[in-house]
């Protein structure tokens, strides 16, 4: 005989459902890990012993640091490509995060363990950071002269929701970009009108 769900798991006056439920709401007050490829599988897509992949990775630490050293070398060459390759009266702020934004939804996994996860930013990972950093708070000086760095922060606070909408919440339409592999008017392929307004909020003055 089925226990239906508000019974299951009660025994001798103790809520083993509550509990349950309880303990997992407790452990998720702690981020939770997000793991790269294991040792066994990456030896496995590469057809070769487990016992190979430590002749170059020491540790699965040393070859997680490798994969996103790897990874964050990646996004910025992407973001930097097409802010050196816009065209002539394109905003620089849209296009990096147009390219921020691209670079995430088709490095879903790359994206999560780069800023999703509690790994540091060692210095071999953050080589390039601050010249593009220092590339996107120069450009925020126009939607705040007096905190450009306040600005780029917020900036890149929104493409980071935007992304993680778009990563985790799928089954909804969000109204801010259009189907994967496809371009908005004017090549860019996201039109999100959530960006366009925090660039123009100096249209909104605060009270």
């Amino acid at each position: 005989m089925s226990k239906s769900p508000g019974t299951a798991g009660t025994r001798d006056g103790r809520d083993l459902r509550g509990e349950l439920i309880a303990a997992a709401v407790a452990m998720l007050a702690q981020p939770q890990p997000v793991a790269v490829p294991s040792l066994r599988s990456i030896a496995r897509a590469c057809q070769v012993a487990p016992s190979a992949v430590y002749w170059h990775f020491p540790s699965e630490v040393d070859l997680r640091s490798a994969v996103l050293d790897t990874e964050y070398t990646s996004m910025i060459s992407a973001i930097e490509a097409a802010l050196d390759g816009a065209p002539d009266g394109a905003d620089r702020l849209v296009v990096a995060g147009d390219a921020y934004i691209a670079w995430a939804l088709e490095h879903p996994g790359a994206y999560q363990l780069l800023f999703e996860s509690d790994d540091e930013l060692p210095a071999t990972r953050a080589e390039h950071g601050p010249r593009l950093q220092r590339r996107i708070v120069e450009r925020a000086r126009r939607v705040d002269p007096q905190a450009p760095f306040a600005a780029a922060l917020l900036l890149w606070s929104a493409w980071h929701g935007v992304v993680s909408l778009l990563l985790h919440k799928t089954e909804w339409d969000w109204g801010i970009t259009p189907p994967r592999g496809q371009t908005a008017p004017g090549g860019c392929p996201h039109d999100s009108p959530l960006l366009t307004g925090i660039l123009r909020r100096e249209r909104f003055p605060a009270p």
